[in-house]
């Protein structure tokens, strides 16, 4: 049987994982500054998400999944797959010299893991659109993509889903003409600013939600879930739906009603600016599932796709595999740090941070750090801060004083984690 196995191998080529089985596609689709309510499948009224309420139906759904609250330490956790104390990119730019981008590239590529290099190591096509900081496409290991200049957010890629989807659907061509697994990165610059929604979806909300602000960030959510079915309506034309899986989040949350002009949500350690649904579509192997209980962290990405690609695991990665609903069942508690904007000194985060976050169950801890923010917008708690969130989902009560042992407790994780003078 294993030299059958060693002959298929070579006859049909390295995209088999098994005689018979196909390496599947894999799909990460990140939205920008979408806040966790915002969904038609999170209870959200006002906005409608037809696609990703589908999506999520026939996915592995976590509902309590959380992130960094800025997207360049984001996106840099679901390349490496470390926290920000550890990959090192914990702000959007360097304080010293905002347009300096070198130091950041050398840093981010000095991690044990660069996630398309592994997937396009396994032997995959790997397609890069939308946000990209710091590097280009290839510096980062894909074999194509959009972002060829090194800059803030990802130039030539942000054309993506705003200006059409066609690139990706170029792309899977190609890969289907090599006859080879494709790994796409979709990160479109939405439904984040500048909020210019087409006329055509804008004049469903205008006039209807609670702020104008509030109106034109719903209607780019509508766009944006718009380009995703786009996406998904590509797959079931071309058959490849059931071979493809898709990992869905957003890279941090936004405040709908009030946007830059509150200071809970973005570049801040609240939930608004720290939870996102998560979710994994595979069909015919991993069996759909809402689950609003157990916790979810964006270290758990590149885990996941690691396993799903065969791609090669570096051993050192602190996240769980999404797939795995028993081992993700038993995790107690997950972690967040939220920094400046700025970056004050590249290995030594503790320069830049604001705050640390440890959910456990449904207590949240908020401890604030040494530092303060530099964004009217960005806010941390005056001090330590504990939320029941079960009771208080969108944190309005401090309990911290009435439950002293949950506090100590929860600081105890916060160091067992990262012990910042050890």
């Amino acid at each position: 049987m294993k030299n059958l196995i060693t002959l298929l191998a070579v006859i049909v080529g390295p995209h088999l994982t098994a005689v018979g089985a196909v390496k599947p596609n894999v799909i990460l689709i990140i939205s920008d500054d979408q806040g966790f309510p915002d969904y038609g499948f999170m209870g959200n009224k006002a906005v409608a998400t037809p696609n990703l309420d589908r999506m999520a139906s026939e996915s592995l759904l976590y509902t309590r999944g959380y992130v960094s609250p800025v997207c360049s330490p984001s996106l840099a956790t679901l390349l490496t797959g470390k926290m920000p104390h550890e990959h090192g990119i914990t702000g959007n730019d360097l304080a010293a010299d905002r347009k300096a981008r070198d130091p950041l590239a050398k840093r981010l590529l000095g991690n044990s893991l660069t996630l398309p290099k592994a997937v396009t190591e396994a032997g995959y096509l790997t397609f890069q659109t939308g946000k990209l900081w710091n590097v280009t496409f290839k510096e980062v290991g894909f074999t194509h993509g959009m972002t060829d200049t090194a800059g803030r957010h990802g130039d030539a890629g942000l054309k993506i889903g705003r200006g059409g989807m066609k690139p990706v659907f170029d792309f899977i061509e190609t890969a289907k003409a090599e006859k080879k697994p494709f790994f796409i990165w979709h990160a479109p610059l939405m439904p984040h600013d500048p909020h210019t929604p087409p006329p055509r979806i804008f004049k469903k909300y205008k006039g209807k939600g609670p702020t104008a602000a509030a109106e034109k960030y719903y209607a780019m959510v509508e766009w944006f879930d718009e380009t995703c079915g786009e996406l998904d309506a590509y797959l079931e034309k071309e058959g490849l739906k059931e071979n493809t899986v898709i990992l869905y989040l957003a890279d941090n949350g936004w405040d709908a009603e009030r946007g830059y002009d509150g200071n809970r949500a973005k570049l801040s350690p609240f939930e608004l600016g720290i939870r996102t649904p998560m979710f994994v579509r595979w069909p015919g192997k991993v069996k759909p599932l809402r689950d609003d209980e157990t916790l979810a962290s964006i270290i758990d990405f590149a885990p996941t796709i690691l396993g799903i690609t065969g791609a090669k695991n570096p051993g050192d990665l602190p996240g769980l595999d999404l797939t795995d609903h028993d081992a993700m069942k038993v995790r107690k508690s997950v972690f967040v740090e939220s920094y400046t904007h700025d970056i004050a000194e590249l290995g030594a985060p503790e320069k830049s941070l604001t705050a640390r976050v440890v959910v456990a169950g449904w207590w949240k801890l908020i401890v604030p750090g040494p530092n303060e923010p530099t964004r009217p917008f960005s806010g941390v708690p005056d001090g330590i801060s504990l939320f029941d969130l079960k009771a208080d989902p969108l944190e309005k009560t401090n309990v911290a004083a009435d439950h002293p042992e949950v506090v100590e407790r929860l600081k105890g994780l916060l160091k067992a984690d990262w012990d910042m003078k050890g």
